[in-house]
């Protein structure tokens, strides 16, 4: 919650107007001419300037709360509106760049609400992970959704964002998370047979590489090198390793090669699992 929100639902339990807190605010501080009116209470509650230190002491005394818990939530806000800042400051391509950088502010301010509803496009994600690569905040904010999101939605949000950051940490936790959380594994994968093969929804969540023919196992071996997305490789070496179960040898030749090259060790579990006849969830 911004600090805004605070001052104004504190303001309304006391059952006082605007101009009624400003007159409170004018006699604790003792200084009429240097006390804030209706207008600036207003501006405190919207959002259009967050009040220093000096003011949050006084609302502090006049909302009756610790003056620590309105100085957080002011140092919150300040922090959600840096990062809002940086996140119109990242590159996002394409026609859809206005309100891609709308849902980016908002992500990276963050309010969770779209993506626990909707799956992010690609773009978005990418983004997201460019931003979270140079901002901590977002950066914590995304592992705590990981972890505890309240949506398998929200997980699977901040789940395929990871993967795509430039930090190793980052995408082992990630690939973590396709082992323990089932749904957001399943969204996962669905996603990847959909980009890959261009599959429907109904089939994407069916679809299987036991009897892959030998056009599908070139498109998996070729993902299994995505240099951009570790979860392509991640998924692409379980759909092979449910190939190499089905008897294919180019399957298995492929999971071999990538053996000497992939870099995760998350990865490597998988291919090496896969060339078992294993799964990593299992």
């Amino acid at each position: 919650m911004v600090i805004g929100d605070v001052i104004r639902d504190l303001r309304l339990a006391q059952k006082r107007t605007q101009a009624q807190l400003a007159a409170l605010l004018c006699e604790l501080s003792g200084n009429p001419e240097g006390t804030p009116g209706r207008d600036q209470v207003k501006r405190w509650e919207t959002g259009r300037v967050i009040p220093g230190k000096y003011w949050v002491g006084l609302l502090a005394l006049a909302l009756g709360v610790p003056r620590a818990d309105l100085e957080k939530e002011a140092h919150a806000t300040r922090e959600q509106r840096r990062t809002a800042r940086s996140a119109h400051g990242v590159a996002v391509p394409g026609p859809r760049r206005a309100e891609l950088l709308d849902m980016l502010a908002s992500v990276a301010g963050g309010d969770e609400s779209w993506l626990s509803r909707s799956i992010g496009p690609y773009d978005f994600s990418v983004a997201m992970a460019n931003l979270a690569d140079r901002d901590q905040g977002t950066k914590r904010r995304l592992v705590r959704w990981l972890d505890d999101g309240s949506t398998s939605m929200l997980r699977g949000n901040a789940q395929s964002t990871l993967f795509k950051t430039h930090q190793s940490d980052l995408v082992e936790r990630a690939e973590q998370s396709m082992g323990r959380d089932e749904e957001t594994r399943r969204r996962c994968m669905r996603c990847f047979t959909r980009r890959a093969f261009g599959l429907s929804w109904p089939d994407a969540s069916q679809y299987t590489a036991l009897a892959a023919p030998p056009a599908e196992i070139r498109s998996l071996g070729q993902l299994l090198h995505d240099p951009h997305d570790p979860s392509n490789r991640w998924c692409a070496a379980v759909f092979l390793g449910e190939a190499v179960e089905g008897g294919s040898g180019a399957a298995r030749a492929l999971l071999v090669g990538a053996l000497r090259t992939e870099s995760s060790r998350e990865n490597l579990r998988a291919i090496g699992l896969g060339l078992n006849g294993e799964r990593p969830w299992s």
